[in-house]
C-alpha cells in the first residue's frame, strides 16, 4: 500500500515519508519536494519514438504537430485521410513492476476527454510490444481514482501480455499503432503521397521571409489565451500553424504566406502551391506583406478560407496567386478577406470556437 501511495504522491509532485515516532509509526506524511534535476528525458524519448512509429506506419498519412507552449497535450496528429485532428498525450515507464506497466496521471493533466492517451514501456531496446491507446474520458472511467491534497490522481496497471484485463480492449500491438489512429487497416492501403510535388527550389531570402511571417502569426495568435498553438514536425503539408481552442477543443489550421509588395503597383504576390493545396473547412491562408524599408509587416493582412480561395486567386500554372495590395483604396475581390493584423488572434479564436 505504501508503495502505491508513494507513486501517487510522486505523480502529484510530493514525496511520501513514513513517520518513525511511536505515536505515528507507519503513518504516511506528504512532504513538499525540494527542487530536483529534470527527469523528463524518458518521457521525451518515448514521445519521439511514438511520433516515428506513427509517421512510418502510416506512410505519411499521419502528420505530427508539436506544441509551442505545453499546456497538457504532447502533440496533435493530423489524419490526412479525413482531415481530423487528434490531440494526444504520451505516457511512459522505463520498467515494469511485477510484470505490470504502471501509469499515473494527475487529473489536472487530463485536459480533453476526447484526447488520446498512448502509454507504454520504453527500454534501451525501444518501445514495448503493446501500447495502451485510450481516450482520456474512458481512461478516467476505468482507472483507479485517488485524491491527494485535493488533487485527483488516476492510475492504471496493465501487462504486456494480458489474458484478462479491463484494459485489454485498449491495448494495441506496437506495429499496429498507425492503423489504430487511422481507424483501420484499409487506410494503410492507400498509395503514399508522391515525392514529386512540382515545388520550385526556395532561395534563402524566401525561406527567411516565410519564417518571419510564421513567427509573426504565432505571436499574434499567442495574444489570445484560449489558443494552444502547434507546429508540424516535419513540415510536410499545407498547415504550418495549428490553433486549438483549449475550452471548446476545436482546431483550425493556417498556411502562412509572406511577400514584399512590388515597387511599381504596391502589390504583394502571394503564391500558394497547388500540390499542397487541400481545401478544407478547418484550414485558412494568412497572407502578410513585408514592408522592408520600415522593417515591419503591413497593418492589414488577408485571412482567406481555403474553400473560398480558388474563387479569388489567379491560376498561374503550378500555383495559385493572390495579388494583395495592403491598404489599397481600390475595390478588389479580396476585400471580404482584408483584416487588421492586430486582430488576428481574436479572429482565429472566433473561427476555432465556432468549429469546436
Amino acid at each position: 500500500m505504501t508503495s502505491d501511495w508513494a507513486d501517487v504522491a510522486f505523480a502529484a509532485g510530493w514525496r511520501l515519508d513514513i513517520a518513525s515516532t511511536s505515536s505515528q509509526a507507519g503513518s504516511a506524511v506528504l512532504i513538499e519536494p525540494p527542487r530536483r534535476k529534470d527527469t523528463s528525458a524518458l518521457g521525451q524519448a518515448m514521445e519521439f519514438r511514438v511520433w516515428t512509429e506513427l509517421i512510418q506506419q502510416s506512410r505519411g498519412a499521419l502528420h505530427v504537430f508539436l506544441p509551442l507552449l505545453d499546456r497538457g497535450l504532447d502533440c496533435v496528429v493530423h489524419r490526412l485521410t479525413d482531415g481530423a485532428y487528434l490531440p494526444v498525450q504520451v505516457k511512459s515507464r522505463g520498467a515494469t513492476a511485477e510484470g505490470m506497466v504502471e501509469i499515473i496521471i494527475p487529473g489536472q493533466r487530463l485536459v480533453d476527454d476526447r484526447a488520446l492517451i498512448i502509454a507504454g514501456l520504453l527500454t534501451d531496446e525501444g518501445l514495448g510490444p503493446m501500447l495502451l491507446v485510450i481516450d482520456e474520458g474512458t481512461f478516467k472511467q476505468l482507472a483507479a481514482h485517488d485524491v491527494v491534497r485535493g488533487q485527483d490522481i488516476y492510475s492504471a496497471a496493465f501487462s504486456m501480455h494480458p489474458a484478462t484485463s479491463h484494459w485489454r480492449p485498449y491495448l494495441v500491438p506496437r506495429e499496429q499503432l498507425g492503423e489504430r489512429l487511422l481507424g483501420g487497416p484499409s487506410a494503410l492501403l492507400a498509395p503514399p503521397p508522391s515525392d514529386d510535388l512540382g515545388l520550385e527550389p526556395k532561395d534563402r531570402h524566401e525561406q527567411w521571409l516565410g519564417f518571419l511571417g510564421e513567427s509573426e502569426v504565432v505571436r499574434r495568435l499567442a495574444e489570445n489565451p484560449r489558443l494552444d498553438l502547434f507546429r508540424p514536425f516535419p513540415d510536410l503539408e499545407m498547415v504550418e500553424v495549428l490553433a486549438r481552442d483549449n475550452v471548446s477543443g476545436g482546431f483550425h489550421g493556417l498556411q502562412v504566406k509572406a511577400a514584399v509588395p512590388a515597387a511599381l503597383y504596391g502589390e504583394a504576390h502571394i503564391h500558394i502551391q497547388k500540390a499542397t493545396m487541400v481545401p478544407a473547412p478547418s484550414t485558412s491562408v494568412v497572407a502578410l506583406a513585408w514592408l522592408a524599408e520600415q522593417r515591419r509587416f503591413a497593418d492589414e493582412c488577408l485571412l482567406v478560407p481555403t474553400q473560398e480561395l480558388l474563387g479569388v486567386a489567379i491560376d498561374d500554372g503550378t500555383r495559385w496567386v493572390l495579388n494583395f495590395h495592403p491598404e489599397s483604396p481600390e475595390r478588389t475581390p479580396l476585400d471580404p478577406y482584408r483584416r487588421r493584423l492586430a486582430d488576428l488572434g481574436l479572429l482565429v479564436g472566433d473561427i476555432v470556437t465556432a468549429e469546436g
